[in-house]
């Protein structure tokens, strides 16, 4: 064995004996990721969660420097990513991906949300690709040691993002914005799927299956489920939404403010039977779970 072969083989020793960094201990700052669904909308955080270790973590002497740009994490520029339209703090922002940057002051934050996401976080946004600009007020918090964003508040339509580090807070309020309602505005197309139906509800837990009669009505423009006898008030009475070329429906209530939300994870599924519909399919995330038949 040569020297340097020694030498590389003490090294490795005693970085994993702690004398050195050892890889095997990770980041000091680790990766996570936070996502919460709100009415059909997931607004999901990727962010890398430095720890206090005891330091000050905001002002002049801090880890965060007031009158500084800050990542609002560590490593990389956290992001937020929304699959649907929603607004923030009052002010719209269209679906996609951002990178979230603060200008830190002592009472006043103001945030940005930048269209170029993959950023690394000693780097500097540029402000021709600014989509968003809002200011907020920190908030005090219990102490949190490492870095930590999370959807403390949930209600209707309305989310609060919230970040803590520290003694500080910064929540970010959240309002979906639901997508349109889509008609039937031709009264023969709509005829094609009205009647009623035996549908055929499969038996958990050994139990047979049972059979439940319910109506396809007209209402309007819209179509409606009618099933008189459920006993959850939502499935009782719903209109159904067109979401794709097959006959395809979704379920859609409407909230207290007359907003329209759709329930994208259960689908109606017609066939058609010389333009007329003989049945159809309920199939949640693409699998049938039960079918039912056109009596009359």
């Amino acid at each position: 064995m040569t020297r340097s072969t020694i030498a590389s083989a003490a090294a490795l020793a005693l970085a994993c004996l702690g004398a050195l960094p050892c890889r095997a201990q990770g980041r000091l700052s680790e990766k996570a990721v936070v996502a919460q669904t709100v009415k059909s909308t997931t607004i999901t955080v990727e962010y890398y969660r430095p720890v206090a270790r005891g330091r000050t973590l905001f002002g002049d002497s801090g880890v965060v420097e007031r009158g500084r740009i800050w990542a609002l994490g560590a490593n990389w520029a956290t992001t937020l990513e929304v699959d649907h339209d929603i607004f923030v703090e009052g002010k719209p922002l269209p679906k996609g991906r951002y990178s979230l940057w603060a200008l830190v002051d002592r009472d006043v934050w103001t945030l940005s949300f930048h269209r170029t996401w993959h950023l690394f976080h000693m780097a500097r946004p540029d402000s021709t690709d600014e989509q968003l600009r809002l200011t907020v007020r920190p908030d005090s918090a219990a102490p949190t040691e490492i870095l930590t964003f999370d959807f403390p508040e949930i209600q209707g339509g309305e989310t609060t993002l919230r970040m803590r580090w520290g003694r500080l807070a910064i929540p970010l309020h959240l309002t979906m914005i639901a997508p349109p309602l889509k008609l039937l505005t031709d009264r023969a197309e709509r005829a094609r799927y009205l009647g009623h139906y035996d549908l055929e509800v499969k038996g958990g837990s050994g139990e047979g299956d049972t059979h439940v009669l319910l109506d396809v009505a007209e209402v309007s423009d819209t179509l409606h489920w009618r099933d008189t006898t459920n006993p959850f008030a939502p499935l009782r009475d719903f209109m159904l939404n067109p979401a794709g070329p097959d006959n395809e429906f979704t379920r859609a209530l409407r909230s207290a403010d007359g907003q329209y939300w759709t329930d994208a994870d259960l689908a109606v599924v017609f066939q058609l039977v010389s333009g007329r519909a003989e049945g159809f399919e309920l199939q949640r995330d693409g699998t049938v779970v039960s079918r039912a038949k056109r009596v009359h």
